[in-house]
Parts: C-alpha cells; structure tokens; sequence
C-alpha cells in the first residue's frame, strides 16, 4: 500500500471518529483539514461538521469559523470546476467548426 492510500485511510478513520464524538477534539481537526484534497473529502468533511452544528443548541465560535473556512474551500473548487467545464465546453464547439 502506498503513501497516499495509507495517508487517506488514516484521515477517513479521523473523519469517522469526528462524526461519532460530540466534541471532537481541535487536534484531531487539525490534522484531518490539511489532508482534504479533493472536492469530495471536503464535502464530506464538511457535512460531518455541519452535522455538529445542527446538533448543537449553541455551537461553538471555532467550529463555525472552520465550517466557513470549508465553504470557501469548497466554493473555489466549484468555481474551478465550472470554469473547467466552460473551457472544455468552447474547445468542443470551436473542435466542431
């Protein structure tokens, strides 16, 4: 097993173990957030803290400091992601002239 697929695994356990404390601790928040490399792993990731929120009557200052942090992540990655697409759209149309 690579580096890669051992380091996700690692991070997939920590997400889980966030998911099922009710006060998840900041460490292990912070080791979890560098590793997010994907679209997915931060949606993810960010439904698991969400989820928090909601559950809580009064939800902590740094958990929705982080949730916004994530939602800014998130929504550059959608941007780029749109951006792609267009781009890849117009070298289709300009493929077929």
């Amino acid at each position: 097993m690579n580096a890669t697929a051992l380091r996700k695994r690692v991070t997939e356990g920590l997400i889980r173990e966030i998911d099922e404390v009710q006060f998840p601790s900041v460490t292990m928040l912070n080791r979890v957030e560098p590793e997010l490399a994907t679209r997915d792993d931060l949606a993810t990731y960010a439904e698991t803290l969400v989820k928090k929120v909601e559950a809580a009557r009064y939800p902590s200052i740094s958990l929705l400091n982080r949730l916004d942090s994530l939602f800014g992540r998130l929504d550059q990655l959608e941007q780029l992601e749109r951006r792609q697409q267009r781009e890849s759209a117009r070298n289709d149309d300009a493929g077929e002239d």
